[in-house]
């Protein structure tokens, strides 16, 4: 998983500790798109932008 660009909600659930719930929920909130990627209907997270994301947010 280390090497993997886009993780599924699951896979990111695991690696950030952060709840299937609440990732669906910051990814709905991402109009730009800058933290997921759709794909058909599965949801993608790009993993170096959303790490960012993460080091720089105070409160999830």
């Amino acid at each position: 998983m280390q090497e993997k660009i886009l993780l599924s909600i699951a896979e990111a659930s695991q690696l950030f500790g952060i709840g299937q719930h609440r990732l669906r929920e910051i990814m709905k909130d991402d109009y730009n798109c800058i933290y997921h990627l759709t794909v058909g209907r599965v949801i993608k997270v790009k993993r170096k932008p959303f790490e960012e994301y993460i080091s720089k947010a105070e409160q999830i």
